[in-house]
């Protein structure tokens, strides 16, 4: 069972530093992992995954974190740039999209 709480984790992905948050409270409708890079406060990528689809992963894993920074990166967030804000409201297709590990 998931504990119901939000977390926080810094992760390096191609020598640019992200800070994750990753929000698993029992009352949201859904599991949302937001990214922020280091170096803009305006920037982030959201990316919001029912409960039970975030069940067969885990987002607290600095592999599945990269994984889904570099998906949001080759599909046009620009990180680097001020206001750059990307959002999958709907992302439990990309567990199978871009293999997250169980």
């Amino acid at each position: 069972m998931k504990p119901f709480r939000k977390r926080f984790k810094k992760v390096t992905v191609n020598g640019h530093q992200f800070h994750c948050v990753i929000d698993e409270y029992f009352r949201n409708d859904s599991v949302s992992f937001r990214v922020y890079p280091h170096n803009t406060k305006t920037s982030f990528f959201e990316i919001y995954f029912s409960w039970e689809e975030s069940c067969h992963f885990n987002l607290n894993l600095p592999d599945t974190c990269s994984t889904l920074i570099n998906y949001a990166i080759e599909n046009g967030w620009a990180y680097t740039q001020e206001k750059q804000q990307m959002c999958i409201r709907q992302g439990d297709y990309l567990r199978k999209l871009i293999e997250i590990p169980d």
